[in-house]
């Protein structure tokens, strides 16, 4: 299916795809060789592409125009949402507590348990708040504009416009 629609993913979402033969068995085989730059110092986890392929092929209503370009949309900005994970966050301070230890009683176990269960509430780990802060942040605040009805029914606020700060600042 992909190989079908490569001309028009690539003409209107620059999602490019190229056509190779493999040297072993003479057949031609699909290949992902380009994506959008959504935004500029964020590229897309690739433990998530799979699954944007995937989703690419059978979620999209290939059969009408509209729907088809917000269904593209929709699977582009769901790859690119996708947040940079830790697999390995080391071993926890309970681990280490329980193997010195050896046996405990009931109490100490649970009260050993609660540095555990912070750890795990923890969504994202320090990749991923650097990305928040460092680029996802800036973007929004350059890039956004809202829509004037979010704006007029206090969805979105101004908090502070920077030339208003710089007045205040030059009268001290």
């Amino acid at each position: 299916l992909l190989t079908s629609k490569a001309e028009m993913l690539d003409e209107y979402f620059s999602i490019r795809f190229s056509k190779q033969k493999d040297p072993e068995s003479g057949e031609e085989a699909l290949m992902l060789v380009g994506l959008p730059v959504l935004l500029q110092g964020n590229s897309p986890p690739p433990h998530a592409l799979p699954l944007f392929l995937l989703r690419l092929a059978t979620e999209v209503d290939w059969e009408q125009e509209r729907p088809c370009f917000h269904d593209v949309c929709t699977e582009l900005g769901n790859y690119y949402a996708e947040i940079p994970f830790d697999l390995d966050p080391g071993p926890s301070k309970v681990d280490d507590e329980a193997s010195n230890y050896g046996d405990k009683s009931q109490s100490q176990t649970e009260t050993d348990a609660e540095p555990e269960v912070d750890r795990a509430m923890q969504l994202i780990d320090e990749a991923a708040k650097h990305f928040v802060k460092h680029t996802l942040y800036p973007a929004i605040s350059f890039l956004l504009v809202p829509p004037k009805d979010l704006a007029s029914n206090g969805t979105v606020v101004k908090l502070a416009l920077l030339s208003s700060l710089y007045k205040v600042f030059e009268r001290c």
